[in-house]
């Protein structure tokens, strides 16, 4: 159920929406009687059904509501309107960290300022038990005045009680900034896993770019787990070694290998800036990681070997300062052999092959190569056979459903039947007869008021202009005629559909916002931590690369 302004939810008036999430849509209300803003949570009523979920969603009131830090969103009441549950917090008028670096690099004192309360505010509520698990730009609000706040503990856990707002099965987190325990899905979680999110923060403000980015939420999750991070001085050069040593402790793929705290992590960082004599980050920080980057991945795609033209120098082999005490070894010299064509080179190999096959299958059937070794043979071969043909039956499978949806989506894909083409034509036909009207009531115009106006140019160009009455008032309805085509078919026309499809997209998504999810789906999170459902190809197409 959406709110509309003006709308009273309980003693709050509805200003307008400031947000729209997978899970929850925020707005902005007005307490008269307390004279102040707030932000309203409404969950979306689909969740609703879940039994136990208004539980943990007044759970989370509860948990947050325990937490009072000048760098923590305050919640304020915790009430249902119709069922659905609601939250009010405080309203922070200014925009995220994540829209504040969409604009551009942060200078290193404001980074150092805003990480400093974070890391604050991040360690008080590991002190409370709390592990907020979705550290991001997005939930850091920076208000007017340049103060941050930390925000959205929609997927916080109270360690004590090991139990989460979202349901346990589902990966939890935004990939980008997800730690690799928290990754793989383990259950025992503690304050090191949102220590990692923020130094993925920190090295993004630092370097210019998070560390992982791939096409698909599956690849970074992939990447936090087991790939090695991309060095921040390899990245940017302007990263001196103490602060990349910092980086490098806040992400290390094992949880006890970092920071035991968030202010930790940043009184090291502090203290590395200190040591390299650093007080100022690039301007273009960012576009150089971008770049980097790109070269990183062209070098990872090109492996083909690298030919030099240069004459190569001579190389002198120093002397040794402590004798080897082995002799010498005699140098031999090896006659290079002449390249291969291309054709010698294909016949050198089938030639290879063919022995090889011939050397597979050659037995003797004597005391040392007997029944036994063939058999064994034989056995390797069938199960081969086997595996190709599961593979073979797998395929078929999938090939069979991809083609029982290509004929479902055929058969409800509505087609345009005779009737539909009927009046498709005669709208064309139409259109084409009143252009060809517009022209045929030009073309007089013109020729009349033309023939009149050379007669009174002719005769009596100093008398009373005439031809101006047929001009006018003829020229009324030409203008007449002309725009109500062009209306109809014209510019405008083209206006008024374009406002009729815009109506019907708000529409449609507002109703596609409170659609309950079907149960049966699959869903994952995007980058920006929103739940969208899996598409039955990318499912089908996992499965067949786990069963191979």
């Amino acid at each position: 159920m959406a709110l509309t302004p003006g709308q009273l939810v309980g003693p709050y008036q509805v200003i307008g929406q400031l947000g729209h999430g997978g899970m929850a849509t925020v707005y902005k209300a007005y307490h008269p009687r307390l004279d102040r803003y707030v932000a309203i949570k409404v969950m979306h009523k689909a969740f609703t059904e879940d039994a136990g979920f208004i539980a943990r969603f007044e759970r989370e009131a509860q948990i947050v509501a325990k937490l009072e830090h000048p760098h923590i969103v305050p919640v304020y009441d915790f009430d249902e309107l119709d069922g659905q549950p609601y939250l009010v917090m405080k309203f922070i008028e200014g925009q995220t960290l994540k829209k504040v670096l969409s604009d551009g690099p942060m200078p290193l004192p404001e980074i150092i300022r805003v990480m400093d309360d974070m890391a604050e505010a991040l360690t008080y509520a590991h002190q409370h038990g709390v592990l907020h698990r979705d550290i991001k730009p997005s939930n850091i609000v920076i208000d007017i005045h340049g103060e941050p706040f930390l925000t959205d503990f929609g997927l916080a856990r109270v360690t004590k009680a090991g139990a989460s707002t979202l349901s346990a099965d589902m990966i939890l987190g935004t990939p980008q900034y997800i730690s690799p325990e928290q990754a793989s899905g383990q259950a025992e979680l503690d304050p090191r896993t949102d220590i990692y999110s923020l130094g993925v923060i920190l090295y993004e403000m630092v370097v210019g770019r998070v560390p992982f980015t791939a096409d698909t939420p599956y690849a970074v999750v992939h990447d936090h787990i087991y790939t090695d991070l991309p060095r921040p001085s390899t990245v940017n050069p302007s990263v001196p070694p103490q602060v990349e040593a910092v980086l490098m402790k806040a992400l290390a793929k094992k949880a006890a290998d970092r920071y035991d705290t968030a202010i930790d992590m940043m009184t090291a960082f502090k203290q590395a800036c200190a040591a390299a004599g650093l007080t100022a980050l690039p301007d273009n920080r960012d576009k150089v990681a971008e770049q980097s980057f790109a070269r990183m991945n062209n070098s990872l795609l090109d492996d083909s070997p690298t030919v030099s033209t240069e004459t190569p120098a001579k190389v002198v082999k120093p002397a040794p300062s402590i004798q080897s005490p082995l002799p010498p070894k005699p140098t031999t010299y090896v006659q290079p052999a002449e390249p291969l064509s291309r054709h010698e080179a294909r016949s050198a190999k089938r030639e290879e092959r063919r022995t090889k096959k011939n050397v597979q299958w050659e037995f003797k059937f004597d005391d040392q190569n007997d029944w036994k070794k063939l058999g064994d043979r034989i056995k390797e071969k069938v199960e081969q056979g086997a595996g190709w043909a599961e593979s073979l039956g797998s395929s078929i499978e999938d090939a069979a459903k991809e083609g029982a949806r290509a004929a479902a989506y055929e058969a409800h894909t509505p087609k345009p039947t005779i009737s539909d083409e009927a009046r498709i034509r005669e709208k064309i036909e139409q259109k084409y007869k009143e252009r060809s009207g517009v022209i045929a009531h030009a073309i007089p115009y013109i020729i009349v008021n033309l023939v009149l106006w050379s007669i009174y140019f002719s005769t009596d160009a100093g008398g009373f202009p005439w031809p101006m009455f047929v001009t006018f008032f003829w020229g009324i309805g030409m203008a007449s005629h002309f725009f109500a085509y062009w209306s109809k078919y014209g510019g405008g026309a083209t206006r008024r559909e374009d406002a009729i499809q815009r109506e019907i997209e708000m529409e449609r998504g507002r109703s596609l916002s409170y659609e309950k999810p079907k149960n049966d789906a699959r869903m994952r999170l995007t980058d920006d931590g929103e739940l969208e459902e899996v598409p039955e190809d990318e499912i089908s197409l996992a499965e067949k690369r786990k069963r191979n």
